[in-house]
Order: C-alpha cells, then structure tokens, then sequence
C-alpha cells in the first residue's frame, strides 16, 4: 500500500522587486516564492540557491529549496539540502520531517524515514507532520498497526487537518474496518468538503461494504469469520 502526500507547503508571497542588480536574499527568496506558488519549481530552486550564495546559512532557504527539488523529483538533492539545514540546526523538526517525507514518498527508503520522524518526535511529541509521516512510513513499510497509532496521535494532535483522517483512514480500509474508515473519511469531508482524494476513498469504502454485504447474503459467515468478529 502507498500512501500519498503532498511534500509542498503553502506559500504566500506577494512583492515588487527591485531592479537585478539591486537584489538582496530576501528578494530572491520573495522571488523564489512566488515561483513556488506558480509551481515553477525548476525557477524556484534556481532563486533559492542566489538567495543561498548571499545568505548560506538561512535554514528556511534550505527547507523551502529542498521543497521545490522535491516537487521536481529531484529526492536526492532535496535530501541533500534538508541535510544541510540539520548540519546547521539539528534540532529542525521541520527540516527532519521533510527528509523523513522525501525519503518515505519519494525514495521507499521506509525504515531511514521512520528514523527521521522520531528524532522529530523527539523533540516534538506535538507535531502533527512528524505523527503522519511516521504513519504513512510505516503503512508502506506493511506495519499497517503501528502506522494506526501514529495516524490516530496525528489527528489528535491536529483534530482540525483533514489530512490525518483521510491518512487514518486508508490504513482502517486495509484493514477492512469499513464502517471506521468511513467514520474518518466522512470527518475529513466534514473538514473540506472538497477534499478529492478523501471523497473518491469514502466512495471506494462505501463499495466496499456493498460488496461485503452482498456477499455475506449470498453465502453467510463462515465459522472462521464468526470468531474472528
């Protein structure tokens, strides 16, 4: 199973630049932005790295690169920018979740994920990025038990982000809990009543338990399934 997520974050940025020859970090990170914003990733990542010749120890500039190479594929080298922002600050949650997504979503290298998630966790239990990172991980890795405690922590922490209950529940669908996967994704709905993804996973359950039903009226439960309920 794999789970989807988005590695970009919003972004908002609206500025008047100044003539080329006049540009500071900041204008080329505000340029940078608004390239992000337009998904011109390749121009975004092009923008960060002058901001970065003129301030190389910025770790925002680092993440928000690492985010626009990530949006092109570019894994590795998102990595290796996330890495340069933990070499200056180790202890930047944000920087370790967007390495732990990148290497998860992006490369299938679970376990080295997971390990990133929980040196966030570490220093923060509250992170709700960390929480559903580590959930999705652990989902594509097959530990569909250990990605539930992550996935019903992530949504404890934030009870307002759709994301964690669509995330909670694909792994409760794998599962074949259907009446509970659909309770989430009906929260998730709730949440953003134009949330796509969580829209086309409740009807999929809502087939799901149609089919479940029909078969169960047309050979009853086994002893096998009796017990197992």
């Amino acid at each position: 199973m794999k789970l989807a997520i988005i590695i970009i974050s919003a972004m908002v940025a609206m500025c008047i630049l100044p003539a080329m020859g006049e540009f500071t970090a900041e204008d080329w990170s505000n340029q940078a932005n608004q390239y992000f914003i337009n998904s011109s990733f390749e121009e975004a990542a092009a923008s960060y790295d002058k901001a970065l010749e003129l301030d190389p120890g910025n770790i925002d500039l680092l993440n928000n690169k690492g985010r626009a190479l990530a949006n092109l594929g570019r894994f590795e080298d998102a990595i290796a920018s996330f890495d340069k922002s933990l070499a200056i600050n180790s202890s930047d949650v944000e920087a370790l979740n967007l390495k732990g997504t990148a290497l998860s979503q992006g490369l299938g290298r679970n376990d080295e994920a997971i390990a990133s998630f929980n040196q966030a966790l570490q220093l923060s239990l509250t992170s709700f990025d960390a929480w559903n990172g580590k959930g999705m991980a652990l989902a594509n890795s097959g530990d569909l038990s250990g990605s539930l405690t992550s996935l019903e922590t992530a949504t404890q922490v934030e009870p307002l982000n759709p994301l964690g209950w669509n995330n909670e529940g694909v792994v409760l669908r794998e599962l074949g809990r259907y009446q509970d996967a659909l309770t989430s994704f009906n929260r998730a709905l709730q949440l953003d009543p134009f949330y796509k993804v969580a829209q086309q996973n409740r009807d999929n359950t809502l087939q799901d338990i149609d089919q479940n039903a029909q078969t169960q009226t047309q050979y009853g439960p086994s002893q096998s399934t009796q017990d197992m309920l």
